[in-house]
C-alpha cells in the first residue's frame, strides 16, 4: 500500500532557465488580464458582470468534482429557492465567493479566512458532517473508491498538516521570496494547497478560491470576477494528472506551472469575448428600452437576475405591480424574454444572456 506523501516545504527550487521560461508565459497571461480588467473597468454593467462571472466559476468550480448543475439551472434555483444537491453546492460556492473581499478587509490570508470559507461551503451540502471550518484529524486519501488500497494519492499525516498550512500561509504572505511572478506563485500555491489536501472535503473548491483570493489580494485582478476553474474543467484529467505530478520524489513544477499559466491566457482569450459579447447584448437591449420607454433600471435588473417573476422584478426596482408587469410584458413581446406556461407566479428567461454563459 502506498505511503502519505511529504512533499517539500516551499519555497519550490527551479533552475534558472525553468523560470525564465515560467516568466515568459507569466507575462502573456498578465497582459490578457490586464486588457480583461481595463474592458471590465469601463463597462456600464460592471455591477451585473461581476454577479454573472461570480455565478460562472461557481457553476465550473463545482463542475470538476462531480456536480451537474448548469448555469441556468443555477440561476433558476436563485430564483425559485427550489434547489437540489447540485445547485445547493453552487450556490454555497457563489456565497463563499461573495464573502471574499469582506474578509480580505479583516484579515490576512490566513488558516482563519480558510476555515471561514469552508464552513460556507459545506453549509447543508453534501460535506456538512466532514467537519466544516476544521482541518482534518484523520488520514484521507484520493482514489476512485472509498478503498485506501485503492488511492491514486495520499496526502501526508493529519498531524502534519498545520505544519504544512503555516508554510504556506508565510509563503503566501510574502515571508519566502522568490523569482516567480504572481500568477505563477498563485499556481504553486494552489498545487501545495492541493498536495496537503488539509480538509476532509472540499479541497478542490477550497483550493481554486484561493487561487482568486490571492490574485485579488495581489491586485492582478481589481475584482473578483476572473476565475481559471472553466478551462481546468475543460482539460480536468489533465489537471489530476499534473497534480499528481508535484506529488513525486522529484516534483514536475515546472510542467505544472506552464499549464497553470496557459489555462489563464485561453481563460483570458474566453473572459474577453464573454465582456464583449455581453456589453453588445446590453446595447442592444439599452436601445429597445429607450424605444419602448422601459426604464435602464428594468434593463440592469434582468442582467443581474436573467431568470425572474414579476413580483421580484417589483420588489427589485420599487416600482408597483403593474409598472414591473408592463415591463416585462414589452419585453416578451419584443422577443427579448421568454416565459414559462404557469398561471401564477410566472418565470421569465433572458436566454440570449444565458445562453452566453451555458455555450462558452
Amino acid at each position: 500500500m502506498k505511503k502519505p506523501f511529504r512533499p517539500d516545504f516551499l519555497p519550490i527550487k527551479l533552475t534558472d532557465r525553468e523560470i525564465i521560461e515560467v516568466l515568459k508565459i507569466e507575462n502573456e497571461a498578465r497582459t490578457k488580464i490586464e486588457r480583461f480588467n481595463s474592458i471590465l473597468e469601463r463597462s456600464p454593467i460592471k455591477r451585473e458582470l461581476l454577479m454573472l462571472f461570480t455565478m460562472n466559476e461557481s457553476v465550473q468550480s463545482t463542475r470538476i468534482e462531480g456536480t451537474q448543475a448548469s448555469f441556468s439551472d443555477v440561476i433558476k434555483a436563485e430564483a425559485t429557492g427550489k434547489k437540489n444537491k447540485d445547485t445547493v453546492e453552487v450556490l454555497n460556492y457563489f456565497e463563499a465567493l461573495k464573502q471574499v473581499e469582506v474578509l480580505l478587509d479583516q484579515i490576512p490570508i490566513s488558516n482563519r479566512m480558510f476555515f471561514k470559507l469552508h464552513k460556507t461551503l459545506l453549509t447543508d451540502s453534501r460535506g456538512r458532517n466532514r467537519s466544516p471550518g476544521e482541518y482534518r484529524k484523520v488520514q484521507n486519501f484520493v482514489g476512485p473508491t472509498n478503498n485506501i488500497k485503492d488511492a491514486t494519492y495520499i496526502p501526508p499525516e493529519p498531524h502534519l498538516v498545520y505544519e504544512y498550512m503555516h508554510n504556506l500561509e508565510r509563503y503566501i504572505n510574502d515571508e519566502y521570496e522568490d523569482d516567480f511572478g504572481t500568477i505563477a506563485r498563485a499556481g504553486i500555491i494552489h498545487g501545495q494547497f492541493e498536495t496537503i489536501h488539509p480538509f476532509l472535503d472540499g479541497n478542490g473548491r477550497i483550493g481554486r478560491i484561493l487561487i482568486m483570493i490571492y490574485l485579488l489580494d495581489k491586485k492582478v485582478i481589481s475584482s473578483p470576477t476572473f476565475f481559471v476553474s472553466e478551462e481546468l474543467e475543460k482539460s480536468k484529467h489533465k489537471y489530476y494528472a499534473l497534480l499528481n505530478g508535484l506529488r513525486l520524489d522529484k516534483p514536475q513544477w515546472k510542467n505544472w506551472l506552464i499549464f497553470f499559466l496557459d489555462a489563464y491566457i485561453k481563460q483570458a482569450d474566453k473572459y474577453i469575448e464573454k465582456l464583449i459579447t455581453v456589453e453588445s447584448l446590453y446595447n442592444n437591449l439599452s436601445e429597445f428600452a429607450k424605444s419602448e420607454n422601459i426604464k435602464k433600471d428594468a434593463i440592469l435588473f434582468i442582467f443581474r437576475s436573467p431568470i425572474f417573476t414579476i413580483k421580484r422584478m417589483q420588489k427589485e426596482l420599487g416600482v408597483s405591480y403593474n409598472t414591473a408587469k408592463r415591463y416585462t410584458s414589452k419585453l416578451e413581446k419584443g422577443g427579448k424574454i421568454y416565459s414559462d406556461d404557469k398561471k401564477r407566479n410566472r418565470n421569465y428567461m433572458f436566454y440570449d444572456l444565458i445562453g452566453i454563459f451555458n455555450r462558452f
